[in-house]
């Protein structure tokens, strides 16, 4: 092969990547989640994340094509490692379920993160931080990734946490919203519709911290980032699905509820049609949680 040929075939294949999808679409993700902090963890045990921590981890695909999403674990150096905590001994320590995911353009995945502690007594007291890493797979150049920090305790957290929970208030954010996805069918047209009294249905609201909460909620139309149910439309009017009250408190360790009315215009044309709406909950000092409640109804034919 001589040198011009060679030539020839690295401009061809600078020129098919400078022309590649990958190279024209616009990418990027973004971390739909914030810290990620466990106290009281016991060895031999495993842990769900979202369940311990409260922390629905979800990836948002900022990019305009279909990304495969990747999670992995690392130990951080000592230079970026909490004051207090020690880097994760072995990231093995961690998963992913699932481990990666397609995520489509402007959609959000959420992915579980499990903990599994060694049963070693040795670790009675220690306080860990790992890495959580989502990074694009098969981009080659242009691969992006996203990272933050987790932190574990096995028994009580250390003291400089106590008084960074004070500067951020982050004791208040130990709340969940449940469920994540809420049905409704044989919605009347014209009507308004209790769910609370013809379906016995509600939002929950869990306060697992010790201080009363007051959570707000508003409900809002579909988020185009977030991919719609088959056989769903983004409600025209989220005006049609209201709540009693756009404030829940909720007393310390326990449990709340938000009921909801939908009320559909007296239109035949909106007559056996399945619409979705979203509801947002968050602290009234202005945390949103992001993890939005999902409203799925069907109107009556």
């Amino acid at each position: 092969m001589t040198p011009r040929l060679i030539r020839r075939i690295l401009a061809a294949a600078a020129l098919s990547a400078a022309i590649s999808p990958h190279a024209r679409a616009d990418i990027g993700l973004g971390a739909r989640f914030g810290d990620v902090l466990l106290e009281g963890a016991q060895t031999g045990r495993t842990y769900n994340l979202r369940e311990a921590a409260h922390v629905p981890f979800g990836i948002e695909n900022k990019g305009d094509a279909e990304a495969e999403i990747v999670i992995e674990f690392e130990a951080p150096d000592k230079l970026h490692t909490s004051k207090d905590y020690d880097p994760i001994p072995d990231p093995s320590w961690f998963k992913a379920i699932p481990a990666r995911m397609t995520i489509g353009p402007k959609a959000v995945g959420f992915f579980d993160l499990l903990l599994t502690i060694p049963d070693d007594p040795r670790l009675v007291g220690r306080h860990f931080q790992a890495v959580v890493k989502a990074r694009m797979d098969g981009t080659g150049t242009l691969a992006v990734a996203i990272e933050n920090r987790v932190r574990i305790s096995i028994g009580p957290g250390p003291d400089s946490l106590k008084a960074e929970k004070k500067e951020k208030a982050m004791q208040q954010l130990d709340f969940d919203v449940t469920p994540q996805t809420l049905y409704a069918r044989g919605v009347p047209v014209g009507k308004k519709f209790d769910l609370r009294k013809e379906q016995k249905k509600a939002i929950r609201v869990a306060n697992y911290a010790a201080d009363t909460l007051s959570i707000r909620m508003t409900v809002e139309g579909w988020d185009k980032r977030i991919p719609l149910p088959e056989g769903y439309e983004a409600v025209p009017d989220p005006s049609w699905v209201k709540l009693k009250s756009s404030t829940v408190k909720v007393a310390g360790s326990a449990i709340g509820q938000a009921f909801l009315t939908i009320e559909v215009p007296d239109d035949p044309a909106h007559k056996g049609r399945k619409y979705a709406a979203m509801i947002r909950s968050g602290l009234t000092a202005g945390f949103w949680l992001d993890a939005p409640v999902k409203v799925l109804f069907e109107t009556s034919p």
